[in-house]
């Protein structure tokens, strides 16, 4: 029996709605940071539609996504209601409050970076091939890593020569 409770149909439009965050999300803080400029917005629309995509079509990314927006989503929250609650407790300046908004933000990247990695390794299938990847020194000096390394340079570098204003 169907009830307005059943959301099982949105299972089908996740892929979407995890593009158009990643989208958005990417653009925004873009926008925020200002690493490429502020003056160019095409470059950060173009960056970050680039960068939704390459989410979708990993099917790694996509499962990341979809396991740790909510719980992002769920914190932000909790932090704009007690943010609120002490607003309404006392005249809560702005400057008093960057340390906490510090420590919650490291604490969420690390609780990111953790969630990230323990849904890597149950997801991602090593092939056996006679190497240890419990040192750190294969994993840096392995061709794929290396490559994969030198192929982000290639991307910062032409992304940076892009975004410099023309004389």
């Amino acid at each position: 029996m169907a009830t307005f409770l059943d959301v099982t149909a949105l299972e089908n439009f996740s892929i979407i709605f995890v593009f158009l965050l990643a989208w958005l999300g990417g653009y925004a803080m873009l926008l925020y940071t200002k690493v490429l400029g502020g003056q160019n917005q095409f470059i950060n629309i173009i960056l970050s539609l680039v960068f939704a995509i390459f989410v979708i079509i990993s099917p790694l990314a996509t499962l990341i996504f979809k396991t740790l927006v909510p719980i992002v989503a769920v914190v932000m929250l909790l932090v704009v209601i007690v943010y609120s609650a002490s607003g309404m407790f006392g005249n809560v300046q702005l400057e008093s409050m960057q340390g906490l908004k510090w420590t919650v933000l490291a604490i969420l990247v690390v609780a990111l970076v953790v969630g990230t990695g323990a849904i890597v390794r149950e997801n991602i299938n090593v092939p056996e091939r006679g190497e240890d990847f419990g040192k750190i020194s294969t994993v840096i000096f392995h061709p794929n890593f290396l490559g994969m390394i030198l192929i982000l340079l290639i991307a910062v570098f032409t992304v940076g020569l892009l975004a410099v204003k023309q004389m």
